[in-house]
């Protein structure tokens, strides 16, 4: 009886960070399956989902000056329970997968940066919330998950967000004793408002909510006016960019690569749930997809940072360890293992950025991770737009309508398969060139 107490203690103490590291992705693979091509309001819980998690963090920007990280977790924690049991009544009346996917896509948003800061201040005091043997529990944790995204979409829509609320209620119990646990409210109506976050935030959310409701309701005016907004946003982040570079309280390389890693996080996601879903259809995507992603995360966690003490230059060894990744992606066969071996430099990069930007005391310690996550937003956004127009392209080089870009989910041909394969090397191309950058803007930042 003792055993099986420590084994559901131990279970409990891995979900806030099993939590911070599956948000990204499994609503996304619940909602896809969600879409009906016949029914409009079925993409309306994917797109707010996607939208809201990619963007909530310029939210938060805005609004952190006057949040304390525990208060924000928990708020994360919360939004996330109930965003669970509302997608769970989403199977009784569809109109709950509205509120659900948008409560959801908050929480996946905030929890990340939230759970790390967290995770760092715990640590400063002494107690850590994650061991070496949590990172084993944590797969068992993910067990039941696994299983019901392989199974028919009718039963995941009810198990998957009840394993999710399960998750949440474990993961709320879990912050609310840590050892120097606090919710800090006395400061929420002072300097609320960061007005350049809130406007980033309007702005991206206006963008990508029509970029993904154009191929969700299958409506090119919709897509290209998301992506003419895009191009937009674009030349207005240069201008800033080239008045505030002087100001900037971290590395050119450190910013640059923060930003190329949310690039490489959403190439793995977005290109990868399409590719999966084109070549081997959606039911493919927990096995080839979701998997060595998680497997990656795990590896990670337990061996990169073991990696990076290796060598006397950890910025080379991101790098090369990317470059590695993408080389394999360009062998279909490969696919998984490449799945694989770009989430762990992917995941250990973003770890290790983490670590840089908590350790910059010239940021405001309430805003140093949520910093880093901003950042790396903006790249995982300005990759996804770059993805929409490199497919548009390709398309157009195969001699394929633009609507086919809306339908890549039906479409299983040869025609659509050379597609997706020119869309691949143009962004592993652009990425290694990215990596080239990046490497030479740091060539002289650790001694060498």
């Amino acid at each position: 009886m003792e055993a099986i107490k420590q084994f559901f203690r131990q279970f409990t103490r891995t979900t806030p960070f099993v939590l911070a590291n599956i948000m990204i992705v499994v609503p996304y693979l619940l909602f896809i399956h969600l879409l009906d091509f016949g029914s409009s309001i079925s993409a309306l819980p994917f797109v707010l989902f996607y939208t809201f998690r990619m963007t909530g963090i310029f939210l938060i920007r805005g609004l952190h000056r006057a949040i304390d990280q525990y208060t924000l977790l928990m708020v994360a924690l919360l939004l996330g329970g109930v965003g669970s049991f509302l997608t769970l009544a989403g199977a009784v009346h569809t109109n709950f997968y509205l509120l659900g996917s948008t409560f959801l896509g908050l929480s996946a948003s905030w929890l990340t940066p939230a759970n790390t800061s967290v995770t760092y201040l715990e640590r400063e005091k002494g107690y850590q919330t994650m061991t070496t043997s949590l990172y084993l529990i944590a797969l068992i944790v993910l067990l039941p998950l696994f299983l019901a995204l392989t199974l028919a979409v009718p039963v995941q829509t009810i198990l998957v967000p009840i394993i999710l609320g399960f998750y949440y209620i474990c993961a709320y119990h879990t912050v609310k004793h840590y050892p120097h646990y606090e919710l800090d409210f006395k400061e929420l109506t002072k300097n609320v408002f960061s007005v350049p976050e809130l406007m980033w935030f309007l702005l991206f959310f206006a963008a990508l909510f029509l970029l993904r409701s154009g191929r969700a309701f299958v409506d090119e005016t919709l897509l290209s006016t998301g992506i003419f907004l895009f191009a937009g946003i674009f030349i207005l982040a240069l201008l800033v960019i080239h008045r505030q570079k002087d100001h900037w309280k971290v590395p050119l390389w450190q910013n640059a690569l923060t930003f190329l890693n949310g690039m490489f996080g959403n190439f793995i996601f977005l290109f990868g749930t399409f590719y999966v879903a084109v070549f081997k259809g959606i039911s493919a995507q927990a096995t080839l997809l979701f998997l060595p992603y998680l497997l990656g995360v795990i590896a990670s966690l337990l061996f990169a940072g073991r990696l990076r003490k290796q060598f006397s230059n950890p910025l080379v060894v991101q790098l090369v360890g990317l470059a590695a990744g993408l080389v394999l992606l360009s062998l279909p066969q490969l696919f998984p293992i490449a799945i694989f071996v770009l989430t762990f430099f992917q995941n250990g990069t973003s770890s290790w950025l983490s670590r840089l930007y908590y350790q910059t005391t010239e940021i405001e310690k309430k805003q140093r991770i949520t910093a880093k996550f901003s950042t790396s937003n903006k790249g995982s956004i300005t990759h996804q737009f770059l993805l929409m127009i490199f497919m548009l392209i390709a398309l157009q080089l195969q001699e394929l309508p633009a609507k086919d870009l809306l339908l890549l989910n039906t479409l299983h041909n040869s025609a659509v398969f050379a597609m997706m394969n020119e869309v691949k090397f143009t962004s592993i191309v652009l990425l290694l060139l990215g990596l080239l950058v990046v490497g030479r803007m740091g060539k002289n930042a650790f001694g060498d």
